[in-house]
């Protein structure tokens, strides 16, 4: 009976990249049925030594815990309660008695084929019938073919282990998936596996995470204040902030698709810690309280407003998987009263008020295409946002970051991006330094240069007005398609 996956788990199981397997679809060396993959083709791509070969996937997951920033999580929920364990175990064991009865009626069918051919087969012979005789013939060997399986034994039992561990959840309409790993409530799952969920208060208050259990069986881990009607209880609702995944569940909810589908909102919140990696730029850690995280889609900016100074534009530097815990990357303007201002805030606490998100620098997440991040100076602040986002989705084929700086600008958090570079085979980054004789313009030569059909790429640029504009004509003068890029300028300037 042949088996199908799907494409995330497949992923997990053999230990590439999401991106590693879509190429192979498109190239005819996987196929998919309904968005799902046959193992058969699984393993033929990935022969046995390579399945048992866990390294990508381990350093996958260990650049994802150590350089995308994660909501921290007690020790005590690494692993599903043994509630949650025994339903999981006991569904895999109604999948598997159903797959034996199922082969058990294929088994006789197969045996009534045998039966009728060798009924038929001394008629066959008296009227000399070869179309006959070769059709027995081929049934004979194909049958004989079943009795030496290939040894998938391996892969089925990591398989099995997987869905122990961690339930998969798929939402509607959109089909994205993503996994719950220990006893993380279905919402905190789903942001940090990047999707933009629909949810408020985040804490069981407002429901505005409500979603519909189309499939699959979810448990209640904390209790919610908002009251959900006898008829959504029977329809199936919940709230996704107070039930986590208990066997693999589809779900219909709420997801932003866009920047208008993010509220506005205006929030305080407490500088938690100032870094001065240089003297032009400062790296501001603000948090949000529990019971009032930002929404916003990665590559956003926010309205600041420190008191007494009018309010200040900054780009969110940090990934919406972490929303309570948020980073600015501000260039450090003379003259500018925010900038110097903030960089006297040496206390923690000090409360801003932001307002916002706003702005399209966000990620085509639907796209195929391999990404080219460029980043000059502090450009790389909203860079980095879209960057952690793309390895939360984990759906790009190859990510490239060329950060260029210019003179008096360093790499401020080179040793960041080289971190990513050693831990993901599909991040390539390379750091660049214009100057008087070299400058931002020839830099962009070299990197059209060194990308293959940069035509088939999607690039997303940040960098200081004026340069945005000299930057999308000269990229569009080497072969760079206009609907393959974005355009963010540095928000440096003092809000209107």
């Amino acid at each position: 009976m042949p088996r199908l996956i799907t494409l995330s788990r497949a992923a997990r199981l053999v230990g590439v990249k999401r991106g590693a397997l879509q190429k192979r679809i498109r190239q005819g060396e996987l196929r998919t049925f309904e968005g799902e993959l046959l193992l058969a083709d699984l393993l033929q791509a990935y022969p046995q030594t390579e399945v048992e070969d866990t390294t990508m996937l381990e350093r996958v997951e260990h650049i994802m815990e150590n350089a995308v920033n994660k909501i921290v999580r007690p020790a005590s929920d690494d692993q599903p309660d043994t509630d949650t364990l025994a339903a999981r175990i006991l569904a895999l064991g109604q999948e598997l008695a159903r797959a034996r009865q199922e082969g058990r009626r294929h088994a006789d069918m197969v045996a009534d084929i045998q039966q009728k051919l060798d009924e038929l087969a001394p008629e066959a012979e008296q009227t000399q019938d070869r179309t006959f005789s070769k059709l027995k013939d081929w049934f004979t060997l194909a049958l004989a073919s079943t009795d030496t399986p290939a040894d998938d034994s391996n892969i089925l039992a990591r398989e099995a282990f997987l869905r122990v561990m961690a339930a998969q959840v798929r939402i509607l309409p959109s089909g994205h998936e993503f996994f719950i790993e220990g006893s993380d409530s279905i919402l905190e799952a789903g942001l940090r596996g990047g999707l933009a969920l629909g949810y408020g208060c985040s804490n069981g208050n407002c429901g505005k995470c409500k979603a519909k259990v189309v499939s699959g069986q979810v448990k209640k881990i904390c209790p919610h204040d908002y009251v959900l009607s006898e008829t959504e209880k029977g329809l199936g609702y919940i709230l996704t902030c107070s039930n986590t995944a208990v066997t693999d569940v589809v779900l219909e909810a709420e997801e932003a698709l866009g920047s208008r589908d993010i509220p506005q909102q205006e929030i305080d919140v407490r500088v938690r810690k100032i870094e001065q990696p240089d003297d032009r730029v400062i790296i501001l850690h603000a948090k949000t309280p529990r019971t009032k995280r930002l929404r916003f889609l990665a590559g956003q900016y926010l309205s600041l407003k420190l008191e007494g100074l009018p309010a200040q534009d900054c780009s969110i530097a940090s990934c919406p998987c972490d929303d309570m815990n948020l980073q600015f990357h501000i260039p450090v303007i003379p003259g500018n009263p925010f900038s110097e201002q903030l960089a006297d805030v040496t206390r923690s606490n000090t409360v801003i008020r932001i307002t916002g998100p706003g702005g399209d620098f966000t990620l085509n997440e639907d796209s195929p295409r391999s990404i080219v991040f460029i980043a000059v100076n502090a450009g790389f602040g909203p860079v980095k946002s879209l960057i952690e986002h793309a390895m939360a989705l984990d759906i790009a084929e190859n990510l490239y970051l060329y950060w260029i700086t210019t003179p008096e600008n360093n790499h401020y958090q080179g040793n960041l991006c080289r971190s990513w570079d050693d831990a993901l085979d599909n991040f390539h980054y390379r750091p660049l330094e214009a100057t008087d004789a070299h400058s931002v313009a020839d830099l962009l030569a070299e990197i059209i240069a060194a990308l293959d059909a940069v035509q088939e790429l999607d690039f997303y640029v940040c960098a200081p007005a004026p340069l945005p504009g000299d930057i999308e004509a000269l990229l569009a003068e080497g072969g760079v398609n206009a609907g393959h890029l974005r355009l963010e300028p540095v928000r440096e300037n003092q809000a209107g």
